[in-house]
Parts: C-alpha cells; structure tokens; sequence
C-alpha cells in the first residue's frame, strides 16, 4: 500500500498533546489530519509552508533518486510539532526521553524537529528508520547524513515564503540543480561564517558541516571512493562519525590509524606486506574490546582513544561466513583513527597474522610505503584517517560526544 494513502488503525494522543494535537477521525489520510491540525492551531501558513516543502522534496526525489513517498510524507510531517509551544518543547523533550543538548535548552525551537519525529513515530505510528531520520535533523542536519536527510534539508530551505527568504536561497537553489551537498554548503557557510549569525551553534550542524568537507575529501582519494576488492569482499567506504543501531548490529570488524603524537604507526607482516591495522571480532566481543586485544596483538600497545571517521559496507560472495559468529553476507568494518601507547612486543597469536615489524612514520611516508607495494587502497584509507585527526585539531571539536566520533577514551589523554 502506498505510505502517502496509509491510515493510522488507532492514533492515541497522549494528554499533554490533546490541546495541540485534534482528535483523529477514523479512515482519514495522513495529509488531511496534519492539515487540521495546523488550522487547529491557527497555523495555516505552517501547513502551506509543508505542502511545499513536500512538493520540493518530491521533486528532488527525482532528481536524486531517492523513494518519493517518503520526501513527500517527510514534507507534510517536519513540522507538525511547531503547533507547540516553544515553552513546553523542552518540558516534553525531556519527558519523553530525548537526548536533547544546551543549545536547544537555550533556544527551544530547535527540539521542533526532534518533537516532530517523536509524534510521527509514537503518535501516528510511522516506523520508517530514513523518514523519521529526516525529520528529526531536518532544521540542523547532523553526523550521519543520508540521502533524504539532505534533501529534506535543503526542500525546506527552498520553501521559505518570500518574505522570510534569506539572500542565500537563491545560491542554494541554484546548487540544488547539481548537487544537495553543495547546497548545504552555501547555508552552512552563510549561518556558519560570520560569526553572531546564530543565536546558538547547534552541535550537530557543525558535525555536519565536517562530515561534508570530509566527503568532499574522500571523493578526492580515487582507490577509497572507489569499490575496493578484498578478495571475495567487495567493500564501500562512507565518511561517518555515527553508525546507526542497525548498522552497529552488523560490525564486524575494526581497523584504524593508529597514531603516536602526529606521526603514525604501521605494521609490517613477516612476508613483506605492510598491512592495515585491526581485525575480524570474536563471538560476543565489543567492538572496542576487539580493538584493544588487536593493538596489543599487532604493535603490542594499549589503546589510548578512538575516533570513528567512516566504515566499510561490505558484501561477501563466499557461500559461507568467514568466521561463523560474524554478519554474512553484508557486514560492516568501522574505520577510526585513535592514539596508541607502544609498550611492547606484538603478541603475535599462533592463529593471528605475524608481525615483524611495528614502525612509527610521517603520513607521507605511510603514503610511499602502501603505494609501492601496490596499497592505494591503504594509502588513501591512511589518508582519510589523517585528515579526520587533522580536523580534529583545527577547533572542530564538539561538545557532544557523539557527534564527535569519540567511541573510546582510556585513561591517558592524547
């Protein structure tokens, strides 16, 4: 059935809605009830604004190909929560147990968009992971983009009615014709560039304004924008900070860059190969766990920190598992850069790979090493993690610890 024609069976509000949110009358469409209940709330121009952006979102489905139904629902429902007002937002966020942050706390406005995704799932029952997404961080963005992220984003800003259209707009239009990203951009330097311009800088919009320089990056390193061929391993790598729960529930494997100060380490294999840190998981063992007893396998160091910036989407061909306990055949491999403490010998595990040799290099010298030996994949892959830890550096730090990437944190500081 078609989402756009889908009917709630019950829609239960709960009691501190009922003054915002009417009653829902049997059979009736999604679109007609959010229409009363912005004229329930006097917010006609609300609901004209939705149609809009559900219209622009629908049109940049089709350019972009992304589902749609789900732009068009995305539209019509980003915001539905507006009909509350900004005094209660917080109340109710903290209520209903959203992760909010001080900058909504200081400008309850914000938590529209997280309010929004809330009634959409728990009021009206949509349970569609990429649309409640998109609704959620349609006015700041965030860590872990998606397609319809952006394009909800973006359909919004190019809704605006004409009297409250910034100057920037039509500069984002315009990229809009060619890329969603570069969209985002014109808005993120206009907001972002000049300091005062916002009341409040919401962490996730500067853990998106990173998240696409680095794509941008990453487009520019040709072996790891590329599929990579891991033997019967086909592999894709994303620029993230964030997995998703159901991504979490696909890893693994953990690799990283690791790093002594501002140089980095590599390991060698007893047959000459310079290989990547890291390894495949063991049953029932964290990730972060995995990482520590591979630093301690391989270069025969502790762990300090770690700092997601990508993972791999792979598929395998194999007809079965490479081990039996791990995803098959999609699985992912997070990708993070993080200090070490080289205190030791590698243990090297009669079952493991054997290192020989553990050495602490410039990047350009890790770049040189990979390459020679026919590794663009890893020289790039050295490459990404470095920029990240660059990034990192330059005063992009977050306040939030998730959109930081920070997964690990021991006892000793960088």
């Amino acid at each position: 059935m078609s989402l756009l024609v889908w009917k709630p069976n019950q829609v239960i509000i709960p009691d501190e809605l009922k003054a915002y949110l009417p009653v829902y009358e049997a059979g009736e469409a999604i679109h007609t009830y959010i229409e009363r209940a912005f004229d329930h709330n006097g917010q006609r121009d609300t609901w004209l604004h939705s149609q809009a952006v559900a219209e622009q979102a629908q049109h940049l489905a089709r350019q972009y190909g992304a589902n749609e139904e789900l732009s068009i629902l995305a539209g019509w429902l980003h915001d539905l929560s507006t009909v509350i007002p900004d005094t209660e937002k917080w109340t109710l966020a903290c209520q209903y147990g959203l992760a909010t942050v001080e900058a909504e706390r200081q400008v309850p406005f914000l938590l529209h968009q997280r309010l929004s995704a809330w009634i959409a799932q728990h009021v009206l029952g949509y349970k569609q992971w990429e649309l409640l997404h998109a609704i959620e961080c349609h006015t700041t963005l965030r860590g872990d983009l998606e397609l319809l992220d952006k394009l909800l984003f973006v359909a919004d800003k190019l809704s605006w009615a004409d009297s409250d259209a910034a100057p920037y707009i039509a500069a984002m239009r315009k990229e809009a014709e060619v890329s969603l990203e570069q969209a985002i951009h014109v808005y993120i330097e206009a907001m972002l560039g000049e300091p005062g311009k916002l009341a409040v800088i919401h962490p996730w919009l500067e853990a998106a304004r990173y998240i696409l320089a680095a794509e941008e990056y990453w487009r520019s390193l040709p072996a790891l924008a590329a599929p990579i061929h891991w033997g019967p391993v086909t592999a894709h790598f994303q620029p993230r900070r964030i997995l998703r729960p159901d991504q979490q529930a696909l890893v693994s494997n953990v690799s990283i860059v690791p790093m002594v100060g501002d140089q980095l380490v590599m390991i060698r294999l007893t047959d000459g190969r310079w290989e990547l840190p890291g390894g495949t998981l063991e049953p029932q063992e964290a990730p972060m766990d995995g990482l520590q007893r591979e630093v301690a396998e391989e270069m025969g160091g502790t762990l300090l920190n770690y700092h997601l910036f990508g993972y791999f989407a792979c598929e395998s061909s194999a007809p079965i598992a490479y081990r039996p306990h791990i995803p098959h055949p999609h699985f992912i491999r997070m990708a993070g850069y993080g200090q070490v403490k080289l205190d030791g010998k590698p243990l090297n595990p009669a079952d493991g790979e054997q290192i020989e040799t553990v050495d602490i290099v410039t990047i350009e010298q890790a770049e040189q090493r990979f390459r020679s030996t026919g590794r663009d994949d890893l020289a790039d892959f050295y490459r990404m993690g470095y920029y990240a830890w660059q990034q990192s550096q330059s005063g992009e730090a977050f306040t939030d610890t998730e959109e930081t990437g920070l997964l690990y944190s021991g006892s000793e500081n960088e």
